[in-house]
Parts: structure tokens; sequence; C-alpha cells
């Protein structure tokens, strides 16, 4: 996990008490939305995808906290994370991130600055990787590195960048999604493990 939360005793978890107390949800919000931020950050080197991801996380949390039995801050975490790593292997293979619980909880996206960017890419120590990051681009197909370099390094949008191609969005987003797992194979578990949380 990206960092140990404070221990909690049991039936004490911000979870647990939500279901009472709906302040608690923001305490567990505030908790581990950097954590969940930065995680998704690391895998997917978009700041703007990481944050459709942390807010349906989080909705998906909120919709599901009845279904949560631990009775730890560890488990508390491990729980949401679980709803993470789904959300992310849903992204890989889908090339696009499904806000459903978003949508049915009436949320509003956040909208990120410059500033949001820059603290999202320090927080994931993503300025150490680039050596790596670029190594890893290599190892993808070029029309998957041209797609990531131009989404995710220039920031275009898909549809900007479908039209150079002369393709269609879809198929640059599939191009961006299966680039960006095989960046990820080959950073592995070295890579990761240098991002880890202090």
């Amino acid at each position: 996990m990206e960092g140990r939360p404070p221990a909690a005793a049991p039936g004490a978890t911000f979870l647990a008490r939500s279901l009472r107390d709906p302040d608690a949800f923001a305490d567990f919000y505030e908790l581990y939305v950097a954590r969940v931020s930065v995680y998704f950050v690391r895998r997917i080197f978009d700041p703007e995808i990481a944050v459709d991801l942390t807010a349906e996380t989080f909705a998906l949390a909120l919709e599901r906290r009845r279904q949560f039995r631990g009775r730890f801050a560890e488990e508390e975490q491990g729980w949401l994370f679980a709803i993470a790593r789904s959300l992310l292997h849903g992204y890989w293979r889908k090339g696009r991130v499904e806000q459903a619980a978003v949508a049915r909880l009436g949320l509003e996206r956040p909208s990120l600055g410059t500033e949001d960017i820059e603290f999202l890419h320090r927080q994931a120590g993503l300025d150490g990787l680039r050596g790596r990051l670029a190594e890893a681009l290599e190892a993808v197909r070029p029309d998957q590195a041209a797609a990531i370099r131009a989404r995710v390094l220039e920031e275009r949008d898909y549809a900007e960048i479908a039209a150079e191609f002369a393709t269609t969005p879809d198929v640059i987003r599939a191009r961006v999604s299966r680039g960006l797992k095989t960046m990820q194979r080959f950073l592995g578990d070295r890579a990761l493990d240098a991002l880890a949380d202090a």
C-alpha cells in the first residue's frame, strides 16, 4: 500500500463511523486522497486521468461503505486500494475512465490548474524517474509511443491526436492505454519501490 494510516480502535475506522456521522467520510477522504491520487499518477503518468480515477474511487467507497467489514485502519486502507486497483485495471482494459458512481452521486469533477499538476508530479516523484520513463517509452510500439507523447507529455486531447494520425479518438485511447501498460511492466517493481511513500 501507499503508506500506513494511523491506528484506529476496532469499529472506529472512518468508514465504520461514516455510517452514523457524515463528517467521518470527509475525514476518510482527507486521510487518503493524496495517497490514492499518487497511486494513480505513478501508474498512468497523467494527472487529469488520475484525478478522474480518484474521484470515482471515493464515490464508489461512499456508495459501498456498508460493505466494508474491516475493523482496523489497515483494513480500511486495503479496501479502498482494492477499489482503486479495480478501477485502474478497468481503465487499462477500456482506455477510458468510467465515472458512473460520480454521476450517480451528482459530484463535479475538480479541475486541475498548473500548480495542482506540478504538486501531483512532485508527490509522485515522477521527476526522478525521467530517465527510466524515457527507457520505458522506448519499449513500446512506435504508434503507442507517439500517442503517449501527444496525450501525456504534450497534454493534447484525444480528438486532436486522432485527427493528426487519421484515426479515431478510441484508437488513440487504446494506444495510450496499451502503451502505458507496457511501460508499467517495463518499469517493474524496482521502479515502484523507488516511488513508494516513505
